[in-house]
């Protein structure tokens, strides 16, 4: 019998439709149909493999199976001899220890640790918030909790979302990379999307792995890569409001609270404990309470032996963002990635709420620096708050985070723009 035929009839016995095998074998449907009708000139190993433990084939089935495929390819496909079973697993397994360094500050942020390592609660987690947050210092440190839960090991996938001189990654690639990570062989990775999500979770079927998926762009990018049977645990980290598949659990970061910034500050400076604690508390508020810009500032007095906590005081309050450097990092940067993701009517929208001359404004406000209807300007607004470049505290009113603001009016005023619309902006009530 060939290959088609003896699917088909193993199918038929175990009362199985195509879609039915096809979502039990973790293959795309379209590759079921093409197998059953010899339409695969040269089957993929792994998905031969993937149909035998999905059709319960004994061990005698396993090698007729192996033989029709190797009859229809030219080749050997499971590397035995004609008679002989395949026996193979098709989940072939490299456990991964991928999680970068716990760098997180003892006493900072364990509110929010706690929240993504709670037991018994929904597998992902979704971690959100403005650039410069932490959420990936977050969501690592959480990780490093949970690992010991998941003996079969833990992944930490880079989406590139914001990352400086690239495009986020494609899910396709990512698959194919998480793929060899677990020990699929190259050539067993499939072309198609589709039949990558599907081996992957096929993969995944019956393991306990922890998952961080960081900075994601869209949604687009995490669906192939969110397991579908339990056992497995997903931390999603965006500066981007997602939408979150069934009853997965967001956590939205905002700035520090006054103490635990402070607390960052001085463990990462390393500060004279005989610092002003006035002199202290100013320097965190000069950050905006964000934890990468504490974490810079410490990084420059540290820098600076010559330094005091007062002196670093008095250069954040000329220009703070020239001030929050160090290395390739620096808040400038992390928000310049922010804006330059935003289609153009967005950059548009960011630069001129900029020009206010406080970070806290109405709708109405809005609409004037817009030159625009209310209505539109409600409509700009969204993406920015979905972006976590903006805030609503409350219904009407909107907030530019304070190094937000001073990045946004540091940008050049879009070309085109008339004088009467600067002088309307100008004037416009901003209370």
């Amino acid at each position: 019998m060939s290959l088609g035929e003896l699917l088909r009839t193993w199918r038929r016995r175990a009362l199985l439709t195509q879609e039915q095998l096809a979502e039990r074998a973790g293959l795309n449907v379209r590759t079921v149909r093409r197998l059953e009708n010899d339409g695969l000139l040269r089957p993929r190993t792994t998905s031969v493999l993937l149909l035998a433990r999905a059709l319960d084939l004994d061990e005698a089935e396993r090698a007729a199976l192996n033989t029709a495929a190797r009859s229809a390819a030219g080749a050997p496909v499971a590397g035995t001899d004609t008679g002989g079973p395949v026996v193979a697993d098709p989940r072939p397994w490299t456990v991964p220890r991928q999680l970068p360094a716990d760098v997180a500050a003892p006493g900072v942020r364990e509110r929010e640790a706690a929240f993504v390592t709670a037991r018994g609660t929904q597998p992902v987690v979704f971690v959100t918030g403005m650039a410069g947050t932490g959420k990936t210092v977050l969501a690592v440190h959480a990780a490093h909790r949970l690992a010991p839960l998941f003996p079969d090991g833990q992944l930490f996938v880079d989406l590139h979302g914001h990352a400086q001189g690239a495009a986020p990654v494609e899910p396709g690639d990512a698959l194919a990379r998480v793929l060899r990570t677990l020990g699929v062989p190259a050539e067993h990775v499939p072309w198609h999307l589709d039949d990558r999500a599907a081996l992957y979770r096929s993969v995944l079927a019956g393991r306990r792995l922890l998952i961080v998926l960081d900075d994601a762009a869209g949604e687009h990018q995490l669906d192939p890569l969110l397991p579908a049977t339990p056992g497995c645990r997903v931390i999603v980290t965006s500066r981007h409001r997602l939408t979150c598949p069934g009853d997965a659990r967001i956590l939205s970061l905002d700035t520090l609270p006054l103490t635990e910034a402070v607390a960052l500050f001085v463990r990462t400076a390393g500060c004279d404990p005989d610092a002003p604690p006035d002199a202290l508390a100013e320097i965190v508020r000069r950050c905006g309470l964000l934890p990468l810009a504490i974490r810079l500032a410490a990084a420059r007095l540290q820098a600076h032996p010559s330094w005091n906590a007062c002196h670093l005081l008095d250069r954040l309050t000329t220009d703070r963002l020239a001030e929050l450097v160090a290395g390739h990092q620096s808040v400038t940067g992390a928000l310049n990635r922010s804006y330059e993701r935003l289609p153009p009517d967005q950059r548009r929208a960011y630069r001129l709420l900029g020009s206010a001359p406080h970070p806290s404004f109405t709708l109405g406000t809005a609409a004037a620096l817009l030159n625009t209807t209310v209505d539109r300007a409600s409509r700009l607004l969204d993406p920015l708050l979905d972006a976590h470049l903006l805030q609503e505290p409350s219904p009407g009113r909107y907030r530019l985070h304070d190094l937000v603001h001073a990045h946004a009016s540091t940008l050049r005023p879009p070309h085109g723009v008339r004088p009467s619309v600067r002088v309307r902006c100008r004037t416009a009530s901003l209370t």
